[in-house]
């Protein structure tokens, strides 16, 4: 009788143990499932503009990529144009561009070019929206994205008359890099996004957007111009306007403060 009451009581002690045990396991599990499950509703757009809080990128800078390309870079051995993008890019597209199935067979790498956006740039603390509408294109260029450009010397204009121009030193170099897609041009940054009040104030006015792109062939083409002194622009000027040719797969806005990612969902419209 005794050795009946202690299984008893040993039976008693195990059972609840064990139904602790398993609670938790499948609540752990749960949770996982949870986390790793697209929820009702939730469409592929929706999922790429959530954004992990810590999430951070480090740009390409599009004229290491532009000399690169070109072969410019001091003592570079010669190298083929798919070799010189595989030694650019720091990751495969698939790696970057999260949640979305993507070819890297082809040996495309993801290059992350980021442009300043001063303007174009809206919110509205009452509802925490901020709306994006952001042009990518310089005015001498609209079916272009401008990456970069760079103006060396001083203009004459209003200052000196076309004949005195050079003698004075009124001497440019202007260096720009642009992006170009094939299909419709479309060179405006759109979208719509919650942001809180306080990731507002830390961007500071220094937001960017990230065009997330694979460049294709022929990869890059250049042009150079040289524009005598004119009345209308008394200043001797030489251009160089490099084009880079790739495939936009992403709009992202960002804080270029520090790299913090704020939104995937951005669109580029006309």
């Amino acid at each position: 009788m005794q050795f009946l009451n202690r299984t008893v009581a040993w039976a008693n002690r195990i059972v609840p143990t064990l139904c602790v045990g398993v609670a938790l396991s499948a609540g752990t599990a749960a949770h996982a499932a949870n986390q790793s499950a697209p929820k009702a509703g939730d469409t592929p757009g929706a999922q790429a503009s959530t954004v992990a809080a810590q999430e951070h990128i480090t740009p390409d800078d599009p004229v290491k990529v532009r000399d690169a390309l070109a072969g410019q870079m001091p003592g570079a051995a010669p190298h083929s144009l798919s070799e010189r993008l595989r030694n650019l890019a720091r990751e495969p597209f698939g790696h970057i561009f999260r949640g979305h199935a993507a070819a890297t067979d082809n040996g495309q790498r993801t290059f992350l070019f980021m442009i300043p956006a001063p303007h174009g740039i809206l919110y509205r603390s009452n509802t925490d929206m901020l709306s994006v509408n952001v042009p990518l294109a310089s005015d001498e260029h609209p079916d272009a994205i401008q990456l970069y450009e760079s103006i060396v010397g001083p203009s004459g204009r209003g200052l000196v008359i076309a004949p005195d121009a050079k003698a004075k030193g009124y001497i440019q170099k202007i260096d720009s890099i642009e992006l170009r897609t094939q299909g419709k041009t479309k060179t405006t940054a759109r979208g719509r996004l919650k942001l809180s009040q306080e990731n507002f104030e830390k961007a500071d006015d220094y937001f960017a957007v990230v065009l997330v792109c694979t460049l294709e062939p022929p990869y890059l083409t250049e042009t150079r111009e040289h524009d005598e002194p004119t009345d209308e622009e008394p200043t001797d000027v030489t251009r160089r306007v490099s084009t880079l040719h790739g495939n936009i797969q992403a709009v992202w806005l960002v804080n270029r403060k520090d790299g913090t990612v704020l939104s995937k969902g951005l669109r580029l419209a006309k």
